[in-house]
């Protein structure tokens, strides 16, 4: 009856991943267009609705987290969302799509910044918490970053930019984003619930579950844009969202639910999370500054992914 209770309950929190991600996607569809409708730029939409919003998944998950007093989940769903996005999406990205050579302009506002985010998580959570200074510093070094990123110095957004689209706001893309905001919030919640049920009931870290299931179930948008992207050969993009999209984990996935409360680094985190972190980044910083990924590094990547994921087990 136990185990029965148990696929039950992954069953559930696979439902709730998908209500999660599937509502973080409806989300920003509708937005975009209200953006648009408002006159916002195409580079205001990119930064603000589409990179924030698909790192919202994480996001709600972390916050739903600190709600129910489980903080383990907040680093251990940023490391693991990271580690996902570099190991796995980078590499398919290469395998399939690869070589890929990325683009130079994107990568002089993309890369500094993933330097600086992943420098400053690893020197917060070495102790084993993100206490509020450390979150408050977090979630500043996000703000400087959207300052600069719609700074006049920021090159990248003239060559980004286009003409504001005016269309009318239609009640279709209102009703997607009153539906993707409840999604967003519920599947949260139940993917969080479901995760400590699941953890209690198995007799492992909650920073397991969190590090693996929820990790890679919240960067599915990221997987399906990359496939998406192999299919219009816009790898170079995808691959150049990825250190963006990376340091919105950072730094505000992790600094805005650590200001709410103290975060705690579970020891799957400490253990294993945080030295692939540091592995994987250097990979993709090094990727950068080469400024191509070979096929071949594709397939390395996803097997060190692999790697990952066996290491995971042995929490059991």
């Amino acid at each position: 009856m136990e185990m029965i209770q148990l696929l039950q309950w992954g069953g559930i929190m696979a439902a709730a991943l998908y209500v999660l991600v599937r509502g973080a996607d409806l989300f920003v569809e509708g937005a975009k267009k209200i953006g648009a409708s408002f006159g916002m730029s195409s580079f205001a939409i990119g930064v603000l609705i589409v990179g924030i919003g698909t790192s919202l998944p994480e996001l709600a998950s972390s916050i739903a987290a600190v709600m129910e007093g489980a903080t383990e989940i907040v680093v251990a769903n940023a490391v693991g969302s990271n580690i996902t996005n570099i190991l796995l999406i980078v590499g398919v990205l290469a395998l399939l799509g690869g070589p890929v050579m990325i683009n130079k302009n994107l990568l002089n506002t993309e890369l500094p910044i993933f330097f600086i985010a992943t420098v400053h998580f690893v020197f917060s959570v070495h102790d084993g918490v993100v206490d509020r200074v450390e979150a408050l510093l977090l979630f500043g070094t996000f703000c400087a970053y959207m300052w600069y990123l719609f700074s006049s110095s920021n090159k990248a957004k003239e060559e980004m930019e286009a003409e504001p689209v005016h269309d009318k706001v239609e009640i279709r893309d209102v009703v997607f984003v009153i539906m993707g905001i409840v999604a967003v919030l519920a599947g949260a919640h139940y993917t969080v619930e479901m995760a400590v049920k699941i953890a209690t009931g198995f007799s492992v870290p909650i920073g397991l579950v969190s590090i693996g299931a929820i990790a890679i179930g919240t960067s599915l948008p990221e997987l399906f844009v990359s496939l998406q992207a192999i299919k219009t050969n816009e790898t170079d993009l995808a691959i150049g969202n990825i250190f963006g999209s990376n340091a919105f984990n950072i730094l505000m996935v992790v600094g805005i639910p650590g200001l709410i409360m103290p975060l705690q680094a579970g020891e799957v985190v400490m253990d294993l999370g945080l030295a692939v972190l540091i592995a994987a980044s250097l990979i993709l910083f090094v990727t950068g500054l080469s400024k191509r990924v070979q096929r071949w590094e594709g397939v390395m990547m996803i097997l060190f992914f692999c790697f990952f994921l066996i290491k995971l087990v042995n929490f059991v």
